[in-house]
């Protein structure tokens, strides 16, 4: 596989980040379901001509702790071209590249972690299937977009980079989906707002993510102000009704029951916050992160609020948008920064309700 500059970096990211972990130590919807109203209509037939997209992911952890310690440099040098993405043969010409790798691959806390994730996930039959499903649809939907390898490995904790994908690669670290109960995770202080999203049904959905966060980088990120950033949230959500199929929306967003009814019954007064307060347009990192950032809850609200409300907010005007847009396609919707002209477009009016 030939190298992309993109792809060095990061190939050369998952490799540091091995070094860098030892160093730390040693110092779609069936045409015969109700069809939601934001929901775009499907040709059976068009997306029965890419039944050629079969994904086959390459297990990058199984052939790695599959070496004898003990020939480890050439059993690396023999896979460097399948995982090319990983290093190439030059970077195991120095020494340390190969101590570093085998530190990591008799670290307990690694070897613990690959253990779990061969219990857990023996087989990846299940999320080729569900993928190659998810890959058809975006393919449908986005024509010119290109299928990625994928590859999953143990990162050994890279908890803010689970799934990376850049440059038609996709990477998995499968040691971050073991189970909200994994004891390692409660060790390592993460918490449970985030061990919630560290499970085996959140695996497709990140990668669905990630894909939609590559698209809306390419037009423009997430803008400066909270209804852009509101947006940009909500695009990534809408990508995940289109291309996975049969997910509740409380897991798209990672709400309990309790947070996703609190969502869903007090948009109203969420909105009639926004708008009273001004916020919309607010640029302070502060107040926007407090309505879309990584918290137990939302914390201008009561403590039984649901977390990162400001997402699910603008989770509902896409989809109002989208619904009464239907001639807008996915990729217009992406390539569309004037977050006011989708709102305005969306017809988002939620009702308040007398308490929370």
């Amino acid at each position: 596989m030939e190298h992309t500059q993109k792809n060095k970096q990061i190939g050369k990211f998952v490799l540091l980040g091995i070094v860098f972990f030892v160093a730390v130590l040693l110092s779609s919807c069936s045409c015969n379901r109700d069809k939601k109203d934001y929901e775009r209509d499907i040709a059976q037939s068009k997306l029965d001509s890419l039944a050629f997209i079969n994904v086959k992911i390459d297990r990058y952890e199984k052939d790695l702790f599959g070496i004898p310690i003990d020939s480890l440099k050439p059993g690396l040098i023999s896979l460097s071209k399948k995982y090319s993405f990983f290093y190439v043969p030059e970077d195991l010409d120095d020494p340390m590249n190969i101590l570093a790798m085998k530190q990591y691959r008799q670290d307990p806390t690694i070897m613990s972690l690959y253990n779990e994730v061969m219990k857990q996930y023996p087989s990846l039959a299940w999320l080729e299937m569900d993928m190659s499903m998810m890959f058809r649809r975006i393919k449908y939907f986005i024509p010119d977009w290109k299928i990625p390898q994928v590859y999953t490995y143990v990162s050994g904790g890279d908890i803010e980079f689970p799934v990376k994908y850049a440059d038609n690669t996709l990477v998995i670290a499968l040691d971050m989906f073991l189970g909200q109960k994994y004891p390692l995770y409660d060790m390592w202080g993460l918490p449970q707002y985030i061990t919630n999203r560290m499970s085996k049904e959140y695996l497709l959905l990140s990668c669905a993510t990630e894909i939609a966060r590559a698209q809306l980088e390419q037009n423009g990120g997430k803008g400066k102000s909270l209804l852009d950033r509101m947006m940009y949230e909500g695009k990534m959500l809408y990508f995940c009704d289109v291309v996975t199929k049969d997910v509740p929306d409380s897991v798209k967003i990672g709400y309990s029951a309790p947070q996703f009814f609190w969502a869903e019954k007090n948009q109203g007064n969420v909105w009639g916050f926004f708008i009273e307060k001004k916020l919309l347009h607010t640029t302070e990192f502060k107040d926007i992160n407090k309505f879309v950032g990584e918290a137990p809850f939302t914390s201008a609200f009561s403590k039984n609020s649901a977390p990162r409300v400001g997402r699910y907010i603008g989770w509902q005007i896409v989809r109002a948008y989208m619904s009464k847009n239907q001639q807008v396609t996915l990729t217009e919707l992406f390539k569309n920064s004037n977050s006011q002209e989708i709102l305005n477009k969306s017809g988002y009016k939620p009702e308040k309700v007398e308490k929370e």
